[in-house]
């Protein structure tokens, strides 16, 4: 099947979806009830990375996507205001959950099983207005429109933000794709000072430490030096007889003499 706007919309909500399933205990959706509980940490895991996941298919729809929908479909721009007031929704959701997973004290009083629960709701409903709305423009577009705004849409997938920013981002003057842009650059910057592993960003290898890095880990920037080993160390086995047969030489001599 050729790749279409449609097919990766439909993938990121199912991406989505498949997200949040896990992060309800760190367990596949695939997995028997009676399953063993795995490491919580897995289920704020995946909790993030649903986050990053939905922050970025929000953010570029809003920027690329839906200006083209209020502006081509039929009583468009009604909808995609529906829209937009679902996204800042979910975003306020997934700012909570956020919360939960950085460990702030200021997180919202409710569990983190009901923001989920939350965000799940928000998302099917979303999901249903969004994809009614994309496939009637769809339909009015040309083929080399469809193109072009897939392109569009990956481009702005590449640098959109991995973080919700309910206040920014949804339209107006804070909504346009450079907005989104810079929101995207601050995100992926504190991903890296997070060590925060996103889908779809390469996981980069450590980099060396260097000699301040050495010096504030307590290590030494020169090797060690080499001591000889403990064998070395013993003298040879003949060295060690003689000497003894020689002791008990000279031992018996002097008890000879003090027998005389």
């Amino acid at each position: 099947m050729a790749e279409t706007l449609t097919t990766l919309v439909d993938a990121a909500h199912e991406d989505a979806v498949h997200l949040l399933e896990l992060s309800r205990d760190g367990r596949d959706a695939a997995s028997p009830p009676d399953a063993s509980p795995t490491d919580p940490r897995q289920a704020l895991h995946a909790s993030d990375a649903a986050v990053a996941a939905v922050s970025a298919h929000l953010s570029a729809m809003e920027a690329v996507v839906y200006p083209e929908m209020a502006r081509r479909v039929p009583g468009g721009r009604a909808r995609v205001a529906e829209l937009g007031r679902l996204a800042r929704r979910c975003s306020s959701v997934m700012r909570g959950i956020e919360q939960y997973v950085q460990g702030d004290l200021n997180r919202p009083a409710g569990s983190v099983a009901s923001l989920r629960r939350d965000l799940a709701a928000l998302l099917a409903e979303h999901a249903k207005a969004e994809d009614e709305l994309l496939r009637e423009l769809t339909e009015r577009l040309s083929e080399a429109d469809r193109r072009h705004l897939l392109d569009r849409f990956a481009d702005a997938m590449r640098h959109a933000p991995t973080r919700p920013h309910p206040h920014l981002g949804h339209g107006g003057i804070f909504g346009g794709s450079l907005a989104v842009r810079l929101l995207g650059s601050f995100d992926h910057l504190l991903d890296v000072m997070d060590s925060r592993e996103v889908a779809g960003a390469p996981v980069r290898a450590p980099a060396p430490a260097g000699l301040w890095g050495w010096y504030l880990l307590g290590r030494p920037t020169s090797p060690a030096p080499e001591w000889p080993a403990a064998d070395e160390l013993a003298p040879p086995a003949d060295q060690s007889q003689s000497g003894s047969q020689s002791g008990s030489e000279s031992g018996s001599e002097s008890g000879s003499g003090l027998r005389r």
